[in-house]
């Protein structure tokens, strides 16, 4: 499994009241690239109401995203039990942790 941190460019499916579901365009490697994107005239078609505020556009048009990259069946799953394993590890006091011989 390979992951790759990029920047997603997203709009609302609503664009009369913006109160629709999320919708991404694409990603980018770059934060200045999505924020270019986003503050660029064009994107005013993707903006509520047709309305373009390339500051606005860049707080909430531009999110990080990890992207995650499978190579086999089990990586995903054996990620999610990962995640369950430490979730419970977390829940053990100090004495637990030394009983079962995890410190």
């Amino acid at each position: 499994m390979t992951s790759q941190n990029l920047f997603a460019i997203t709009y609302n499916s609503d664009t009369t009241e913006g109160r629709g579901y999320t919708i991404t365009l694409g990603y980018t490697h770059t934060r200045e690239l999505a924020d270019a994107i986003v503050s660029d005239p064009r994107f005013s078609k993707y903006c509520c109401m047709g309305f373009h505020n390339a500051e606005e556009c860049r707080k909430y048009s531009v999110r990080p995203a990890e992207l995650l990259i499978f190579e086999s069946v089990d990586e995903l799953y054996d990620r999610e039990q990962e995640a369950e394993r430490q979730k419970a590890l977390a829940k053990l006091n100090p004495r637990e942790r030394k009983i079962l011989g995890l410190e």
